[in-house]
Order: C-alpha cells, then structure tokens, then sequence
C-alpha cells in the first residue's frame, strides 16, 4: 500500500513535471480559510491558513479574449481547536485535489479575470483528546470546488494571482459510542488570498 505522505508527493511532483513540459502556468497560493458549518466554527473558532499548489494550461481559444484552461491543484489545511461541551482539545488537518475547467477572460495585455470550476477529492483526519470518541478518525470523500480572481503579469513571466474559493466536502463521522450524536459534517468552506506565479 502507498503512504498518503508518498502519494501527496507523486502528485506535487506531477504538477511540477506537467508544468515544465507544456505551455502552462505554475502558482503557489496561500490564503486565509474559514469553515462554512457553524458546527465546526464552534469547534475551530477561527480560521487558519492554507496552501495550495496550482497549474493550469491552456485547451484552447473560446474567442479573442476567452480562453479555456485545464485546472489542478493540491491544498493542505490544518486547524486546532475544543469539543464543545467538554473543551477537549481536537485537531482536524485535510489534503484536498481540484481537477476542472479555468476559463480566462483577458481585460487588457497584463490582467485577466478567470474562474475555475470540478470536483474535489479529499483526504480528512482528526485527532482527538477525548474518552466521547475516537482518537484518530479519517476519512476521504468527493465534493467540488469554485475557485475565481485576478492574474496580473509581471515582469519576466512572473503573476501575482489574488482569488477567493468556495469548497464544499461533506463526511460523516462516526462517534465509536452509541450515546454520542454524530451527523454528516461540511467540512468545506470560504478561502481568500492571494499567490505568486510563473508562465512557462
């Protein structure tokens, strides 16, 4: 069996190689992430940031200005935060994938507009200090993403990308005690921020 860590690198190391032999763009993101459930803002009161690996590359002209672009990438997240009721502390860390389609409208020689839109696969693990549940819990489900923002060309190849995304990825939970309440759990949510990137 591959390790999760052995296949978060095949996958970095794939975006690596599909970027430096095609006409495609590489970006490195990071922004600011906050949960959409209210249940779990109770649970991780605050946001965090995350990290993301992204390429993109181009499938073919729409019209002058619009383009149609193939869209990837890996993000890594990780929260702290307390049970509810017991205040035991919890930790929650996940590696999702986007796969889609990114649209590229080109306002002028230097900007573009995009939005980029499929499904998210994702890997999700909690640890937990609590005699109410498992300690360690994982789990792995489908969802989808909406990623769109701004591109500005710098000098030498070089972008700036500023972007917000919405995820959504649903799982459920399962307690390990029969008088403890699980449900399904939207672990998706809102990111905002920003990144620097390179035209091959």
């Amino acid at each position: 069996m591959i390790s999760s860590r052995l296949k978060i690198k095949i996958l970095l190391w794939s975006l690596l190689l599909i970027s430096s032999t095609l006409s495609a763009d590489l970006e490195l993101k990071t922004g600011y992430f906050f949960f959409t459930d209210s249940k779990m803002r109770k649970v991780y009161d605050k946001g965090g940031w995350d990290i993301q690996l992204c390429a993109s590359y181009p499938l073919c002209n729409l019209t002058s200005q619009w383009t149609l672009n193939a869209y990837g990438a890996v993000e890594y997240f990780h929260r702290s935060g307390k049970s509810i009721n017991d205040h035991q502390k919890t930790e929650l860390w996940s590696v999702p994938i986007n796969i889609g389609l990114k649209p590229v409208y080109a306002l002028n020689a230097n900007m573009q507009y995009y939005f980029a839109i499929g499904p998210r696969y994702f890997y999700i693990h909690q640890h937990n200090h609590s005699s109410y549940v498992y300690e360690d819990k994982s789990k792995k489900n489908l969802g989808f993403f909406v990623n769109t923002g701004f591109n500005y060309d710098l000098c030498n190849h070089f972008l700036i990308d500023v972007f917000g995304e919405y995820s959504y990825a649903k799982v459920h939970f399962h307690s390990g005690r029969s008088h403890v309440y699980t449900r399904n759990i939207q672990t998706g949510g809102f990111t905002f921020g920003g990144g620097l990137g390179y035209e091959f």
